[in-house]
C-alpha cells in the first residue's frame, strides 16, 4: 500500500483524454518504466509537467511524491507519463524506493524555473 502524501492543491484533470494522474493505488517497479520515448501528445505531457511542478513549488523540493493526495483526491502519476518525462528530460532517471517500486521523482535542473510555478528551495 502506497504512502500518499497530502497537499493543499486541487487537482486539475486534463480534459482531452485519459488523465495525467490516475486514481489509483498500483506500484510499479522502475524497470516496467521500459525505454521510453518523448511523448506524442505534447499537449498532454506539458499538462503533466505543469501539475508536477505545481507540487513541487508548494512542497518547496524538486523530488515530488507519485501517490499525491490533492486535498482528498488521492491520485498517483501516470507511468506513461513519468516515462516520456524522464526521455524528453523533465525528470531525472527513476528507480526504486525502499518499498521496491517508484515512490518519488526528481526535476531535471532548471526546469522548475521555466514553469509557471516559480522558483523551488534546493536540498542539497
Amino acid at each position: 500500500m502506497p504512502m500518499w502524501t497530502p497537499i493543499p492543491l486541487d487537482y486539475e484533470p486534463w480534459t482531452k483524454g485519459t488523465d495525467v494522474f490516475v486514481r489509483s493505488s498500483t506500484t510499479f517497479d522502475a524497470s516496467s518504466l521500459g525505454k521510453s520515448t518523448p511523448a506524442r501528445d505534447t499537449a498532454r505531457q506539458k499538462h503533466f509537467e505543469e501539475v508536477v511542478r505545481r507540487i513541487a513549488w508548494h512542497l518547496g523540493s524538486d523530488t515530488v511524491p507519485v501517490f499525491i493526495d490533492f486535498n482528498g483526491d488521492r491520485r498517483r502519476m501516470d507511468k506513461g507519463c513519468m516515462g516520456h518525462a524522464v526521455a524528453g528530460g523533465f525528470l531525472e532517471p527513476v528507480s526504486n524506493g525502499e518499498s521496491g517500486y517508484i515512490t518519488q521523482v526528481t526535476l531535471k535542473s532548471g526546469v522548475i524555473d521555466a514553469g509557471k510555478g516559480g522558483s523551488v528551495r534546493r536540498e542539497n
